[in-house]
């Protein structure tokens, strides 16, 4: 698939998560229903693109780099495995779906910190994009630690978890949307010259 395709598949799904937490809840207040999960299979999916599109442009170098982003690859897929199996069955109690869900949540989200230091320690994303993966990766310190901390379970921690997820997911897709251009721009640029 295309690059560009992939950053624009990454900005379309990244205020799923958003839509997901304001239908079925947020901590103990979530209601899990199948709805749920298909919202949150369209959000990993796009999470995923913007992945794929990451490694398709070498964001984090060529070597432990692309190892990173293939682990963050696998955790984003049993991350929607656990989604297609929720869809399913919303409140299964079975070993494995609790061993998935533990996989695909959190150890995504605290991976992408990994995957954030990673691409930024790269340096070959340009300007301000080299640090979007970083800071998606602080959704969940932020989200899931701080603003429960500060605010409790309230309204006011739904909506920075949901704007948070929504800005820095869009922005990882764009981010992958533009460097695609500027690596075409630049091939196309040496090919002129040569």
């Amino acid at each position: 698939m295309r690059t560009h395709t992939l950053g624009l598949a990454g900005i379309i799904c990244s205020p799923f998560m958003a839509i997901m937490l304001h239908l079925s809840g947020i901590f103990e207040n979530h209601n899990p229903t199948s709805l749920a999960a298909a919202l949150s299979l369209i959000y990993m999916t796009g999470w995923f693109c913007s992945i794929i599109g990451l490694y398709q442009l070498n964001a984090a170098g060529y070597k432990k780099g692309r190892i990173v982003l293939l682990i963050q690859m696998m955790l984003l897929t049993v991350g929607n495995l656990w989604n297609i199996y929720s869809i399913i069955d919303p409140e299964c109690n079975t070993i494995f779906f609790h061993i998935a869900d533990l996989i695909g949540w959190p150890l995504d989200n605290i991976f992408m910190i990994v995957t954030g230091i990673a691409v930024a320690s790269a340096r070959q994303l340009q300007g301000w994009k080299r640090f979007v993966p970083l800071f998606a990766g602080f959704w969940f310190p932020v989200t899931v630690v701080l603003a429960p901390m500060l605010f409790g379970t309230s309204s006011i921690t739904l909506m920075i978890t949901s704007l948070y997820s929504t800005i820095f997911w869009a922005l990882l897709g764009l981010t992958v949307y533009l460097s695609a251009g500027e690596k075409e721009a630049t091939a196309y640029t040496a090919v002129r010259y040569i």
